[in-house]
């Protein structure tokens, strides 16, 4: 779609980081990527610049040198900071209507959101086994679709059972972590093909345990309300995409428990997780760079099974939702 150097190489960071805030720059980048002015219509309306707003937020986001997560200076066992930027380039087309499949003018009508996520994850595994970016698909998906923050319960309330049955299959494939069946109803569980599906309900019971199951079951109030507000504050106070991204990382991980790690490690290794988040700042809200490499290496020290994954899953949704 669109070269990953021209919206976010160093000499364009280094460049204008004297003019522009890291939300300027990627708003830029985005206008100037898809070809439109600033202020020519809004991303609904011009499917190629909703995708590229898609794809800059999943690149920034896995550009960032967060704590715990893969970026291109840590790998997984088995997934590297490549297999994040492939699996962006393939979803930002589907999740924004630009890929063509059954394109006849209306948008959201194209294809329904359990179509979009189901695809995006196919999509996705063509190009690595690993689960990149389901949680990313499940929380753009609806997002990229919604006029605004008040249409989102809208678009949610458009997914069927057929639709419903398409999200349960694309959740199978992905395979994400932490998910242990004998502890979850069969009725509701996401994993499997019940007869008779209601997704939303099933979102409902898991929002306890899974922050981005609680966007779904509130039609993404925490999301509005507690990420997007942190986001937006930190892209306007920096000039830089990758440290405002980190300083976001880590005062959502200081604020509550990720739930990923919750759900893999448990609640004590999740609440120590957000206490060493405290510590990265200091009194004045400064990053303690000490502390922050202490934190990451405590993350990467057990398989890497203490990835903040959903934390960054709802980084990327929000980068994406302000400056589409």
């Amino acid at each position: 779609m669109f070269s990953i150097e021209s919206v976010g190489g160093e000499e364009k960071v280094a460049g204008v980081a004297e003019q522009l805030t890291a939300l300027q720059m990627l708003r830029e980048a985005v206008c100037r990527q898809s070809q439109c002015l600033p202020a020519a219509g809004d991303a609904l309306e011009n499917p190629k610049r909703n995708a590229v707003a898609i794809e800059l937020a999943c690149y920034w986001e896995a550009t960032a040198p967060k704590v715990g997560n893969v970026h291109p200076g840590a790998t997984f066992s088995d997934c590297s900071y490549e297999d994040f930027c492939q699996a962006a380039r393939c979803v930002a087309p589907i999740l924004a209507g630009d890929d063509g499949a059954g394109d006849d003018g209306a948008g959201e009508a194209m294809a329904g959101l359990g179509e979009r996520i189901l695809r995006s994850i196919e999509a996705t595994r063509k190009v690595t086994s690993a689960n990149v970016n389901l949680g990313i698909v499940l929380l753009i998906a609806p997002l990229a679709v919604a006029r605004d923050r008040g249409d989102v319960g809208r678009v949610l309330s458009t997914i069927d059972s057929q639709q419903a049955a398409m999200v349960y299959r694309a959740i199978a494939l992905a395979g994400p972590g932490g998910v242990k069946p004998a502890e979850v109803d069969s009725k509701w569980d996401v994993t499997s093909s019940p007869e008779s599906i209601d997704l939303i309900a099933a979102m409902r019971m898991a929002r306890q345990r899974d922050r981005i199951a609680l966007q779904y079951a509130d039609d993404f109030l925490d999301f509005f309300e507690n990420v997007v507000p942190l986001m937006a504050y930190e892209l306007a106070m920096k000039h830089r995409p990758d440290e405002a991204i980190l300083r976001g990382q880590l005062k959502m991980l200081a604020q509550r428990p990720d739930s990923l790690i919750a759900r893999k490690c448990g609640a004590e290794i999740a609440e120590e997780a957000q206490r060493q988040a405290v510590e990265c700042f200091d009194d004045h809200g400064n990053l303690c760079p000490e502390e922050v490499a202490a934190l990451d290496q405590w993350l990467r020290s057990d398989g890497n099974r203490r990835n903040p994954g959903t934390t960054a899953d709802l980084i990327a949704a929000a980068v994406y939702w302000l400056i589409r």
